[in-house]
């Protein structure tokens, strides 16, 4: 008799548990805007191997750990936004009874980031072109080791003028090793 129960207390907990990948984050890189100003899109983004200077080369999955390089091409053909901000928000996926993507608490750490500082130009220029956008999460290398290594990662990219309007918003989902 308790064999039958431990069976079914099984078959329940898998039919409640997550996918451990959702989308096919485990073997592609995800992407797409959650809004933008007029006149600026983006019609690639990638993580890049930091080692790739010509910002070509995939990395995946990515690597937390280290400062996460992301090759966008981005074209504005609205107008020269002068000083910028970046804010970098982070969901993990999960659920006991219902799946989906958690927020993570990041204490304003990621936000208001100087772009000046996360390697994208401190303005952004009318036309079109790549742009590497480079969060410094390697600054907070003791946090992120706190997160579970080789995981999906959910991830938004705000990129704000001084006047806090959003300028482009990009949200990402990928496999991601932090250690």
């Amino acid at each position: 008799m308790s064999l039958r129960y431990v069976l079914l207390a099984s078959l329940v907990a898998l039919s409640l548990g997550c996918d451990s990948f959702p989308n096919g984050t485990e073997h592609a890189f995800h992407w797409w805007s959650c809004g933008a100003a007029d006149g600026v899109s983006v019609s690639a983004v990638k993580p890049v191997n930091p080692d790739d200077k010509a910002y070509r080369s995939l990395q995946y999955p990515v690597k937390l750990g280290d400062d996460l390089n992301i090759a966008v091409d981005l074209v504005n053909n609205n107008k020269v936004f002068g000083k910028l901000s970046l804010d970098v928000t982070v969901w993990t996926w999960g659920g006991f009874f219902k799946c989906g993507w958690k927020e993570l608490p990041t204490f304003n750490l990621l936000s208001d980031l100087d772009t000046c500082d996360v390697s994208l130009s401190c303005s952004l220029k009318k036309g079109a072109g790549p742009i590497k956008v480079k969060p410094p999460f390697s600054k907070y290398g003791v946090i992120i080791s706190l997160l579970k290594n080789n995981a999906p990662y959910q991830l938004q990219y705000e990129l704000s003028d001084k006047g806090g309007n959003v300028v482009y918003c990009l949200m990402a989902q990928a496999r991601s090793l932090t250690q």
